[in-house]
């Protein structure tokens, strides 16, 4: 997200006033049986580190790719221990490169936000700052440019597609942050046969931005939603079926309230050893101090 330095601006004031973990600011009541699993702080003193907007978790759970809003892919993998993260090694970084095989000097130029693997193992990434959907073969190749629709040309400069899953059938879903017609929908668009096209929508609650999105196991579709009020941010998961071009059976996987956690982005939904289906989803710090960077993980217990 390019608004960055607002909410960074607002978030460092009220944490300096100690209101930020207030409970008596915002309250929800969740919704499904989704567990909290843990929270791991994840810092590295690199000037690249920070700002991570998207992941991409194998089934297991081990291996992570994620990217962030400064251009790099990076490459990790998880420890844990007894199930919960302990530990973040990374393997490689990588630079997020331009068609013409540089490297974009101005950050704007080279924001990406979104993120999803295809059946072929190759990535599709959604930019923001200049709107754009790439592909590329693997981290570090050189992009393909993706199909586009006019419908995108009206997404404002902050509310481009960050939310991106690709169902098992191959088809690419993407959602902008900024609602494109109605505020009370999220408009869904589709990449099918090489073309773009109005998908479905979801149910819009203003309190809430689709921010991250992934088709689980269980071929439902996951949807993070984070939400801003000037004090901090407040998260919420929501899945869906998506039956015959419909989004049915909505259900709140979890909900929660301002401070709880912070700038959560990225999702990657897999199922455990237990069979368990895990909800995955990591933070923006936007590159402030004040911010941090946290993989956290809801486990939400299939029925038998």
């Amino acid at each position: 997200m390019r608004r960055r330095f607002a909410i960074a601006l607002k978030t460092t004031l009220f944490l300096c006033l100690g209101i930020l973990a207030s409970p008596l600011i915002y309250a929800e009541t969740e919704v499904q049986d989704a567990r909290f699993s843990g929270a791991y702080r994840w810092h590295l003193t690199e000037t690249w580190f920070g700002g991570i907007s998207a992941i991409d978790l194998s089934k297991d759970g081990k291996e992570m790719l994620a990217v962030t809003d400064r251009g790099y892919f990076v490459e990790a993998l998880l420890q844990r221990e007894a199930g919960v993260i302990v530990g973040v090694d990374v393997l490689r970084k990588s630079r997020v490169l331009r068609p013409e095989g540089h490297f974009a000097k101005r950050t704007g130029w080279r924001d990406s936000e979104g993120l999803a693997r295809l059946a072929d193992g190759s990535l599709v990434v959604a930019f923001e700052g200049e709107h754009r959907l790439e592909r590329f073969a693997k981290p570090g190749d050189l992009p393909i440019q993706m199909p586009w629709h006019t419908d995108f040309d009206s997404m404002p400069l902050n509310g481009g597609f960050e939310a991106l899953a690709v169902d098992s059938r191959g088809i690419i879903y993407a959602m902008p942050e900024v609602a494109i017609g109605p505020d009370s929908k999220i408009q869904v668009f589709q990449l099918k046969n090489s073309a773009w096209s109005a998908a479905f929508t979801l149910s819009r609650d203003k309190q809430f931005q689709p921010v991250g999105a992934d088709f689980g196991p269980d071929n439902r579709l996951y949807v993070l939603e984070r939400g801003f009020n000037g004090i901090g941010f407040r998260t919420r998961v929501r899945s869906f079926d998506i039956t015959n071009g419909v989004a049915e059976d909505e259900k709140i996987i979890f909900s929660r309230a301002i401070g709880k956690h912070d700038n959560l982005e990225g999702i990657s939904v897999w199922r455990d050893d237990a069979g368990d289906i895990r909800v995955t989803a990591i933070s923006d710090d936007n590159f402030r101090f004040l911010q941090r960077t946290e993989i956290v993980e809801y486990t939400l217990p299939v029925s038998p």
